[in-house]
């Protein structure tokens, strides 16, 4: 498997506080089927920063520390970028980190309870400059799990959504189970990662059950594209591929473009 969500570069977020700490999610993942995996600390979410630079730095010394003991986990640079309005420059200006520093797709994150205002605008100039906005678990907003049709309006216009692993498994409760199988069902998730942020509990080891659970309800080609070929795509900038829908979504509306009401295109 690929994780492509985990907090474990150390002392940077609110993921792991030390390198010891780092090493022990690395044996987590490690034994529980990971082989690769995306270091995506948090940035301008108003308490954490980390510019693409350190991110590198920080990417790279881990790595150099996991063959040092001996540990099989390849990781890649990555970041969980909070839609803010200065995201888009920055991402533009090389100053926030994208997937693998390709600048071809970004994880985003949104408040817990709310959409943004102006969080349409800043995904459509993403996908105008190019940047496919990968939606970091939208099962945990209050007002997409709420109102699924606007994930559904965002997902048709070209955004990519990830789901956290826990939340397919069920350890966030029942409810939040049954919304991502829906969500699965329809056709609207791409990915499945851990958002690990310790060795227990939120742990890389999370990705294994969720990905068990995926499984269940559509299948081992299914679980596999969510956990590992999608991710691979990730890593190599390619685009993503859409699971088959096996509900009818109801609320997802037709494809179509944004791109023509940015007011900086008129």
């Amino acid at each position: 498997m690929i994780d492509c969500h985990c907090h474990i570069l150390p002392g940077i977020d609110d993921g792991a506080h030390t390198l010891e700490a780092a090493l022990d999610m690395a044996r987590a993942a490690s034994t529980s089927g990971i082989e690769e995996l995306v270091c995506t600390p948090h940035h301008l979410n108003g308490v954490y920063d980390n510019p693409a630079d350190a991110i590198r730095q920080a990417s790279a010394n881990l790595q150099k520390c996991l063959l040092e003991v001996g540990i099989p986990l390849r990781v890649y640079p990555g970041s969980e970028l909070h839609l803010v309005p200065e995201l888009p420059r920055q991402l533009l200006d090389g100053a926030a980190m994208t997937y693998n520093d390709l600048g071809k797709a970004a994880l985003i994150e949104l408040p817990k309870a709310t959409i943004p205002m102006g969080a349409e605008t800043i995904l459509e100039q993403l996908l105008y400059r190019g940047v496919t906005p990968v939606i970091a678990h939208p099962e945990r907003n209050l007002r997409l799990a709420r109102r699924p049709e606007q994930l559904a309006e965002w997902i048709a216009r070209g955004c990519k959504a990830q789901l956290t692993a826990q939340s397919c498994s069920g350890d966030f409760g029942e409810r939040m189970q049954r919304l991502c199988r829906r969500w699965l069902e329809s056709g609207w998730v791409h990915l499945i990662a851990s958002d690990a942020h310790r060795a227990a509990g939120r742990s890389p080891d999370t990705l294994a059950a969720g990905r068990a659970s995926v499984a269940e309800w559509l299948g081992e080609e299914a679980a596999t594209l969510l956990t590992c070929e999608n991710p691979r795509r990730l890593l190599n900038g390619e685009d993503l591929v859409s699971l088959a829908p096996r509900a009818d979504p109801r609320t997802a509306p037709a494809r179509r473009r944004w791109l023509g009401f940015l007011p900086w295109r008129r």
